[in-house]
């Protein structure tokens, strides 16, 4: 359950990430398509930072809630909602 829980709440700010970018820009992509858009960007920009060697988003030592690693599921959910709009309308 301790591996499910990030993919979780990456998921969920990033829906939630995905409903801010629909409602800074229309973008075109339905209320659906933006959450599914936001959920995927929320899980890929952490995966991306890790990839390239920044630590940000990894868990804290002492367990507890890794803010800075909510706020950029947060940032990665909106711009998976944009990029989607972007290359919906292309």
């Amino acid at each position: 359950m301790e591996s499910m829980m990030p993919l979780l709440l990456n998921t969920l700010l990033g829906a939630g990430g995905g409903w801010l970018g629909n409602m800074l820009k229309k973008n075109g992509l339905g209320m659906i398509g933006n959450l599914l858009a936001g959920g995927v960007g929320g899980n890929l920009l952490p995966m991306i930072l890790g990839a390239i060697g920044s630590n940000v988003a990894a868990a804290p030592e002492g367990g507890g809630i890794n803010w800075i690693g909510l706020i950029i599921s947060l940032i990665g959910g909106t711009g998976g909602s944009l990029l989607g709009g972007l290359f919906k309308k292309a």
